[in-house]
């Protein structure tokens, strides 16, 4: 896991900026760092190295420096965190043998062992043992199709000096970020915004039309558009080539439809055991230590069982503990800790330490955030850093499988079939399990249009805390999120799976994940997002999703041999559950006053002051819980102050 950037310009004063540009995600990799200069006309290369590489790279390498001539220049940098092949071999940006194919990179390819013994046989040689070599061959033999070779995170860049290209990717998923600016002057890329930000050519101004829509429904992370104008993301499953100017993005790999008509259902869970078994063991390839998050959810709780039915010892996990009993999750945690021998790292996310957290955090999020769970996060990784560099993690499950939140929609499936029997006994089993909030959730997944049409009063409601001029730049309709997805797979739930991992929960959570993870310097990696087990999950038909009021039945059925039993019979997820209402009236009270109601506050260019004040009033007499969006105000105010206030 590491931090790149680069720029291809004439403009020298742009290429000095490669150095602040690379500072601004040591984070992502302090323990190394490279530069590569590359004429493009004459394919001419000066490498260099930086302040926090090793003597034996210095030694190789001069300090970075710059010429003042007006040539144009491909430039990649690299911060390097240092997982697999710790010696210098692993240095980037790096090359072929003959200084034809450069590369930088961030991410982790799974499979680079299984895939280095194919090229060797081939007739490709390898002088390290670092998976960047393996994508550099593969790239040479297979060209771009070798995306579809790699099992894993990744995004990277390649110089081609033989076609004078830049060559982009991004993984399928979108695992690891890819930010890009093309302003005809220049081309320039990174992992992270700020270094984007940071370059003097490129005037940064809020995209506008961003703000209501999170304001109203939070984040929707799924497309190119960022919160920055001039700054775009290279959305997961595609690539990027750079060529005289001209900028080409082609999508490389989509989820498909698959029939598995054939299989029954014990064939189903022992696939599903399989590719579970192996995603986690390819996962654990590293040469640093590994740990993995443990919420007691039964998520977390299945990768630890695997992990350790792989013969692992002594597993590190790392968990957010509460003294508040409602948003504990002790019990759970210390039933897996104690089922298979962990070792346990346990931490508690203070209330006195909020404001500076916070602060932190958004700083590196990069973006307004839509709630707390993202504070015991943050704790986590922090825990994590004092003990390992990578950390596994459940993110995906309920998309791929089936969740909670799907279950609405299985029961809407049984409508249209029209048996009456069925109807009543599965409305039965599923309002068992919803509560007051749930329930809303339920019925908006039952009947997604009409739900979207009784809301609208609701939003209508959030509406007067938006700028009426902000409202009137844009089309108020399409602030209303059509919750039906398109019928890709035949069947509602798993296009609504399909939905979820590709427009809606997963490219925001792997954005807080690699965020908060990468502040750390972790390495956090996601079993549930292995492309096969997601091929295979939203292929299932409807009732392996959601069946007699519970989700993820054929999941549970497949973990239920591998878990305790309280951990696979427990109906309640409490995710990352954060007392942060009832700090809101006690010690953020004042916070919040001087942070949302201050006359010289940014926020003020999109939010109606007095509205705020009415709701805010409303919070704190307690007539109405407000927390939530509390949450979403400091966010939105903190990322207006880092990228309004130049912060960065």
């Amino acid at each position: 896991m590491c931090g790149i950037n680069g720029i291809i310009t004439e403009d020298s004063v742009l290429k000095r900026n490669i150095i602040r540009a690379n500072n601004l995600i040591r984070h992502r990799g302090p323990d190394d760092e490279g530069y590569i200069f590359i004429d493009t006309h004459s394919g001419n290369y000066r490498q260099f190295s930086g302040s926090d590489s090793s003597r034996a790279i210095k030694e190789k390498y001069p300090l970075i420096s710059f010429k003042n001539e007006r040539s144009k220049e491909a430039v990649l940098a690299h911060r390097r965190l240092s997982i697999i092949d710790l010696s210098e071999n692993g240095h980037c940006p790096m090359s072929d043998p003959d200084g034809n194919i450069w590369l930088t990179y961030n991410g982790e390819i799974y499979n680079y062992i299984e895939l280095r013994e194919e090229l060797r046989s081939a007739g490709y040689r390898f002088r390290t043992n670092s998976d960047s070599e393996v994508i550099i061959n593969s790239y040479l033999h297979w060209g771009t199709e070798c995306l579809n070779r790699f099992n894993g995170m990744w995004a990277f860049a390649i110089w081609d000096n033989v076609k004078k290209i830049l060559f982009i990717a991004r993984d399928r998923f979108g695992v690891k970020p890819l930010y890009y600016t093309d302003s005809g002057n220049y081309f320039a890329f990174s992992s992270e915004m700020k270094p984007l930000a940071s370059y003097s050519e490129l005037n940064i101004s809020i995209n506008r039309k961003k703000i209501p829509f999170f304001l109203l429904y939070g984040n929707r992370l799924n497309n190119e558009e960022t919160y920055l104008e001039g700054i775009r993301s290279l959305p997961g499953s595609h690539y990027l080539i750079h060529e005289n100017g001209n900028t080409k993005i082609t999508r490389y790999y989509d989820i498909e439809k698959k029939e598995q008509s054939s299989l029954n259902e014990s064939e189903l869970i022992s696939s599903i055991v399989i590719l579970l078994e192996d995603s986690v063991s390819l996962r654990y390839r590293s040469d640093v230590p590994v740990g993995t998050c443990l919420s007691g959810g039964f998520d977390s709780s299945s990768i630890v069982s695997l992990a350790s039915g792989a013969g692992k010892k002594n597993i590190e996990t790392f968990s957010a503990v509460w003294n508040e009993k409602e948003c504990d999750e002790t019990y759970y945690i210390d039933i897996v800790n104690k089922r298979f021998n962990c070792s346990p790292n346990k931490v508690v996310p203070q209330e006195s330490e909020f404001p500076e957290v916070f602060k932190e955090l958004c700083y590196y999020q990069e973006i307004p955030t839509e709630g707390p769970g993202l504070y015991p996060q943050w704790y986590v990784m922090k825990k994590a850093k004092e003990k390992v560099k990578v950390l596994l993690d459940g993110q995906g499950g309920d998309e791929v499988f089936g969740g909670y939140y799907q279950m609405g929609a299985y029961l809407r499936g049984v409508l249209r079939d029209r048996n009456l029997f069925r109807i009543a006994s599965e409305s039965g089993n599923f309002m068992k399990f919803f509560n007051k909030n749930g329930i809303h959730s339920f019925i908006s997944w039952l009947f997604p249009r009409q739900y979207g049409y009784m809301t609208r009063s609701k939003l209508s409601a959030r509406y007067d805390i938006i700028k009426p001029d902000l409202l009137n730049e844009i089309d108020r309709d399409s602030l209303y999120f059509d919750v039906e997805p398109s019928r890709k797979f035949g069947n509602y739930l798993s296009s609504l799976s399909y939905h979820f991992i590709r427009n809606m929960t997963i490219p925001t959570l792997l954005h807080y994940e690699d965020r908060s993870s990468m502040a750390h310097s972790i390495e956090s990696r996601v079993p549930f997002l292995d492309y096969r087990l997601v091929e295979l999950g939203v292929n299932l038909s409807s009732k392996y999703l959601s069946y007699n009021g519970e989700s993820r039945p054929l999941y549970r059925k497949a973990m239920k041999d591998h878990l305790p039993p309280e951990v696979v019979n427990r109906k309640d997820k409490l995710g990352f559950p954060v007392p942060f209402a009832k700090w809101t009236y006690g010690s953020l009270k004042e916070q919040i006053n001087d942070e949302l109601l201050n006359g010289n506050s940014t926020i003020f260019e999109y939010i109606n002051k007095s509205a705020l004040e009415r709701n805010l009033k409303g919070h704190f007499e307690k007539k109405k819980e407000y927390s939530w969006e509390i949450w979403r105000m400091l966010s939105l105010n903190n990322f207006l102050k880092l990228f309004c206030g130049k912060i960065i």
